[in-house]
């Protein structure tokens, strides 16, 4: 019995210190996360620490578990998991006020006014009235959201309303601030402004976790960058972090006069042997992933050894887009 309490009052001790510093150090850390959902594993054994102050791009294709794993630090799905999330030090479910959760669908009520919405979800997020009309005008104003408090979101245009559902979310002052697809309908002028919000709300010691398909965007705003494919983490890091890890240094495109099938055939076949990517292909043009100039010589003597008409159309360091071509290639 005394074996036990004692062994007791030590996890508590150890969960106290791990606690402390995952809190101070990684406001988010996942170990090892699955989730399930209708007999099929949608994220698969996952890993992830972000720091304090950082941008994290979460990206990949349709149904890569992009949004299924923000909804799960999120508290949204509420099902069972394996692995651990703790979110400031605690587990998810404790953290909530921690959390400013920004779902991709505008979450206003259409027949409250701003004031009105303010209130609203200032009160599911555990603050007064006064508090969230107070914190509402300040972050409007720092969004450049001109509108009377008075006016109903139906009246607001589409950039404004995805501005004012981030301005709700973020009422409580959370510590981290998780966003589905903030830019989608957005426009160049709208992105740039959530950007320099996004930016604004950095350098306060806040945690940006976001999921976007605007990839070059995020390759230049973002601090870090999750690639993620099938449910698992494919690379991490910055961009040239990613290219490394994918061999993706260069890509080189071509324009031939004329490619047969068979032609092309042998161009997979020879690529498939040196470990080059066809990144894109389309009516006798084609891309490719190499990893030296070097690659790429010996890619052209091939293509003359098959007796084919081309030209070098461009060589250079890929964007995250192109990069992306070549996930799961």
């Amino acid at each position: 019995m005394v074996v036990a309490l004692v062994a007791e009052k030590i996890r508590g001790f150890i969960y106290k210190i791990q606690s402390f510093f995952h809190k101070n150090k990684h406001p988010l850390y996942a170990r090892k996360v699955r989730f399930s959902y209708n007999g099929s594993e949608v994220l698969k054994n996952l890993n992830l620490s972000v720091k304090t102050s950082q941008i994290v791009a979460v990206v990949g294709k349709s149904g890569s578990g992009k949004s299924t794993f923000l909804n799960l630090v999120a508290g949204v799905l509420t099902s069972s998991f394996k692995g651990k999330v703790l979110v400031m030090g605690r587990q998810r479910g404790f953290a909530k006020e921690d959390i400013g959760y920004v779902p991709q669908e505008i979450a206003l009520v259409p027949d409250m006014t701003i004031e009105e919405n303010l209130a609203f979800f200032g009160r599911i997020n555990g603050i007064s009235r006064k508090s969230a009309l107070n914190a509402g005008r300040k972050l409007m104003s720092i969004m450049q959201l001109k509108v009377p408090l008075g006016r109903y979101p139906t009246r607001l245009s589409g950039g404004q309303r995805v501005r004012l559902n981030i301005i709700v979310s973020i009422l409580h002052n959370p510590k981290i601030i998780i966003l589905d697809e903030p830019f989608v309908g957005l426009d160049y002028k709208n992105r740039k402004l959530l950007w320099h919000f996004l930016e604004h709300q950095r350098n306060r010691r806040r945690t940006i976790i976001l999921t976007t398909h605007m990839l070059t965007e995020a390759e230049h705003r973002a601090d870090r960058i999750v690639l993620l494919h099938n449910g698992r983490i494919f690379a991490k890091g910055n961009i040239g972090d990613i290219r490394e890890k994918l061999k993706t240094m260069y890509v080189v495109e071509y324009k031939f006069k004329y490619l047969s099938k068979g032609q092309e055939a042998s161009i997979r076949k020879y690529c498939a042997d040196h470990e080059i990517l066809v990144l894109d292909m389309f009516n006798n043009y084609m891309m490719f992933s190499i990893t030296s100039e070097g690659q790429k010589n010996y890619l052209s003597k091939f293509f003359e050894k098959q007796k084919l008409e081309f030209r070098e159309m461009g060589f250079r360091e890929p964007n995250l887009d192109e990069i992306f071509l070549g996930v799961g290639a």
